[in-house]
């Protein structure tokens, strides 16, 4: 791919997050060429963040939308995709940073490899803290022909699941939208995109700073946040493609019952007993018989690791 031919797109929804905005889009400012553009839309913030952003307006690469009213994520990343022109598409949240140097080594793996799909590494920051996190298990500086769910076996395995350590050509994702209303959109996503057939790649640097919030995970566990992320993971189980080998299709029901045994134990540790008993009888038997066709190909590290799980679990719900 020359070069000149290669445009970029980042998207960057908004919505109150006046303490991380400006760092955000300086982040980006600071490294992107004339073959990228910016656009952020904000959407209906009710903090200062509409006032942050417009600070950027003149610079010539920067695109400002306002929503009409607030509509959520997953429709705000649509309606910048609709509006974008450029062969590749960056989705990168406002309250996270374009890690140093990330936007150059992108753009160079891009035009080398004329890659559908670039995967990249991220790092986590916590308060000051930062830890370096994978976001692909494999070779870097080649391509993978996504067939026989190896795309969607990688993220499984690595728990890569976000779309802003990724970069994606638009033609693949013509298509895809993200699902309005729904949280965990981005499990919802890569599953959808999994489906497609595509060539994609690794790149082995951190790309994006994911700033991690402290607390809030536990603090917002209702009956939608639970709906929600059961959702995801077994429409993901629905739309596994079952034409293959079959090891990729266990380990992913491993995995889910895995998460949803996390989830109840995160509740019991909110103290949320209604939830909790609510979950239970809601979902327990569906995700049992997940468990038990599982079951029968795990390894022993697996089961010990179930069985720990679901005998803490056991004890929780036994004294309520």
């Amino acid at each position: 791919m020359n070069k000149e031919d290669l445009t970029i797109g980042i998207l960057i929804p908004v919505y109150n997050v006046a303490d991380y905005v400006e760092e955000c889009i300086e982040s980006i400012l600071t490294q992107i060429d004339t073959r990228a553009s910016i656009l952020i839309m904000n959407d209906a913030s009710t903090d200062n963040s509409a006032a942050i952003i417009k600070r950027f307006e003149n610079y010539p690469q920067v695109q400002i939308f306002d929503a009409p009213y607030n509509r959520g994520l997953s429709d705000t990343r649509n309606a910048l995709f609709d509006m974008g022109q450029t062969e590749y598409i960056w989705f990168i949240d406002s309250d996270d940073v374009m890690y140093e140097g990330a936007y150059k080594s992108v753009m160079s793996q891009i035009e080398k490899l004329n890659s559908d799909v670039l995967c990249a590494d991220y790092v986590s920051l916590r308060g000051k803290k930062e830890v370096n996190k994978k976001g692909f298990i494999g070779t870097s500086n080649k391509n993978y022909i996504n067939k026989s769910n190896s795309f969607l076996d990688n993220i499984i395995e690595n728990n890569s699941n976000h779309v802003w350590n990724k970069v994606f050509r638009r033609q693949i994702i013509q298509d895809i939208r993200f699902k309005e209303g729904l949280n965990f959109e981005d499990i919802l996503y890569m599953t959808d995109i999994s489906l497609k057939s595509f060539q994609y790649s690794y790149l082995k640097q951190p790309v994006i700073k994911y700033r991690e919030r402290e607390g809030s995970i536990l603090k917002n566990i209702d009956k939608k946040y639970v709906d929600d992320y059961l959702y995801a993971f077994t429409y993901r189980v629905e739309n596994y493609q079952r034409d293959g080998e079959k090891d990729g299709y266990h380990y992913l029901l491993y995995k889910v019952y895995k998460r949803y045994i996390g989830l109840l134990n995160k509740i019991a540790k909110n103290h949320q007993e209604d939830l909790l008993k609510d979950t239970y009888a809601q979902y327990n038997k569906y995700f049992s018989e997940l468990y038990l066709v599982a079951n029968k190909e795990l390894r022993i590290h697996q089961r010990i690791t179930l069985n720990i799980k679901r005998s803490k679990l056991d004890k929780i719900l036994k004294g309520m």
